[in-house]
């Protein structure tokens, strides 16, 4: 469980972010976090877990226009943390509950990719707007005294111009 001093942190970013585990629990999270990703105050702490978000929020995946390729990044790191915490029961059990949940998830697990967390782009397309906003995923890992927690930072990516 994290100090109330990390939600105050986030609570002062103003692009989406949040703080989760190598479960890919989402631990703290801020306003813009709720608005643009799914209302995470909202979930029971045993229902913010961003890999099962992905696969069974419909709110999620409607808004991420880019979810395919996001998911399919997003097994892969996960993949990587479950063979690094191979025979954990959680980690087992959510496999299992994602796969029995979700087609396109099993379908992604069978294929076996691992991959590190890195910057990532991901686009929402949000209710009632007419473009939608890229976003690259900053992921700052081994927080001081919490190692496996990382602070996910959504900035929106900004159009070049010739």
């Amino acid at each position: 469980m994290l100090n109330s001093q990390w939600q105050n942190i986030m609570d002062q970013l103003t692009y989406p972010s949040f703080i989760s585990n190598e479960r890919a629990e989402v631990l703290a999270w801020n306003s813009a976090a709720n608005e643009v990703i799914t209302d995470f105050s909202s979930l029971s702490a045993s229902e913010r877990v961003m890999i099962r978000l992905l696969f069974v929020d419909p709110g999620v995946r409607n808004r991420m226009v880019n979810w395919e390729e996001f998911a399919s990044y997003s097994v892969a790191v996960f993949r990587t943390y479950y063979d690094k915490y191979l025979g954990d029961p959680w980690f087992e059990e959510m496999v299992e509950r994602l796969r029995g949940e979700s087609m396109e998830f099993d379908t992604m697990w069978k294929q076996h990719k691992i991959q590190l967390k890195k910057v990532n782009r991901v686009s929402f397309q949000m209710p009632n707007a007419v473009e939608a906003v890229a976003y690259d995923i900053n992921s700052l890992a081994n927080i001081a005294d919490h190692p496996g927690l990382h602070i996910c930072i959504y900035t929106p990516v900004m159009e070049e111009k010739m």
